[in-house]
């Protein structure tokens, strides 16, 4: 019974070290995906807009 209890203990405490290094890896990488996306230059806009829609737009029909 002690040998079970102790292989136990050994794997619970495995375990739990493998549970935190993967937060911590997780944690790691959704942070530098967000990095990653606040390092990108913001969109310019070109000012280039039209309604090219083949329709003439109008308001609600009454």
């Amino acid at each position: 019974m002690g040998m079970f209890l102790s292989v136990l203990v050994i794997i619970v405490v495995i375990m739990f070290f493998w549970m935190i290094g993967w937060g911590i890896f997780w944690f790691l990488v959704q942070s530098g995906v967000v990095v990653q996306k606040a390092l990108e230059p913001p969109t310019t806009d070109t000012r280039d807009y039209s309604l090219d829609q083949g329709r003439e737009v109008r308001g609600e029909d009454s």
